[in-house]
């Protein structure tokens, strides 16, 4: 339990008698204590929890975002955690929105192979704390029953509760769907803007501010990996309408981040060839060619070969 209280605040919980909590001097128990219980904040203040109330308004919600840094905020004000594992909490929890994440995953999180003897306890501290943080946002209005309907404890484990629009990587999947729907109608310019606005909610790399254990880690690399094959595919409908020199711009960032990624380098081929820069093409296969004999002890895969044949007989598109 020490470890929960070292990290999330700096003194330990009080019990809070739920019939004190529903008059007005436990009201200002809560308030003077906020700070020091529940690891959140907002607009760098102690929150004012009435104002809370004041500004709880028919259709408010909560918004998490973990495509950059971690942010939760609602009625615009942030509500992030501001201690180490709560942040992981809450992130992780946020994942996995809509399911039940098991106690056993989250110790393993929070503590990896060496969880304290009070892991259980602790956790469960700590799920106290963000569900007194969701409490005062105005989706859940003050209401503490509303914030168990959102942080809903299971037998296994626990749950959030976010629904459309309250969690970018749900925003992010569904804006990925609807391109590919666009791309199977050979809608490509469509598919084009909408890979492109999927790639625009990434406002870094994905929890780039959350101490990442294994579970984490597994899930940021998990969201890389879709990130990287939004772009390729945006790439590639890219050169079907023929916007040749966009595509080039993107490839250029994209295959120095990625140095052995033969699939973007192979489109990179594709690109300066279709726009009447063979010689620059062909250059590029033999450097990407070198750097995996060099780095990996391979020959380039069949795709790229097959990217430096049309190259080598490609007619320019550029007009």
């Amino acid at each position: 339990m020490r470890d929960a209280l070292n990290d999330g605040c700096q003194c330990r919980p009080r019990s809070i008698d739920s019939c004190q909590i529903a008059s007005g001097a436990g009201e200002a128990f809560e308030k003077s204590t906020h700070q020091r219980l529940w690891p959140w904040h907002a607009a760098g203040a102690l929150f004012d929890m009435r104002a809370a109330h004041r500004r709880a308004t028919e259709g408010d919600v909560v918004k998490i975002s973990v495509l950059g840094d971690l942010n939760v905020e609602d009625g615009g004000c942030r509500f992030t955690p501001h201690a180490t594992k709560p942040r992981q909490l809450i992130a992780l929890l946020a994942l996995n929105a809509n399911h039940v994440v098991s106690k056993t995953t989250l110790i393993e999180e929070l503590w990896d192979a060496r969880p304290p003897q009070s892991a259980v306890a602790t956790l469960q501290t700590y799920i106290f704390q963000l569900r007194m943080g969701l409490t005062y946002t105005p989706a859940c209005g003050g209401d503490r029953g509303e914030a168990r309907k959102r942080l809903i404890t299971k037998p296994l484990g626990y749950e959030l509760r976010l629904g459309d629009g309250e969690f970018d990587v749900l925003e992010f999947k569904a804006g990925i769907t609807q391109a590919l729907a666009a791309a199977e109608a050979g809608r490509h310019a469509e598919a084009v803007a909408k890979y492109g606005a999927c790639i625009a909610m990434f406002r870094g790399p994905a929890l780039t501010d959350v101490y990442k254990g294994p579970v984490l880690q597994s899930h940021s690399r998990h969201l890389e990996e879709l990130l990287l094959s939004a772009h390729e595919a945006r790439v590639r409908h890219l050169l079907v309408i023929g916007r040749f020199s966009e595509a080039i711009s993107d490839l250029s960032s994209l295959t120095v981040r990625h140095p052995l990624h033969e699939g973007l380098h192979a489109q990179m081929i594709r690109a300066l060839s279709r726009c009447g820069r063979r010689s620059e093409s062909l250059k590029f296969y033999q450097d990407i060619r070198q750097r995996l004999i060099d780095e990996v002890g391979i020959e380039p895969s069949v795709a790229l070969q097959v990217a430096q044949r049309e190259a080598l007989c490609c007619e320019s598109y550029a007009s």
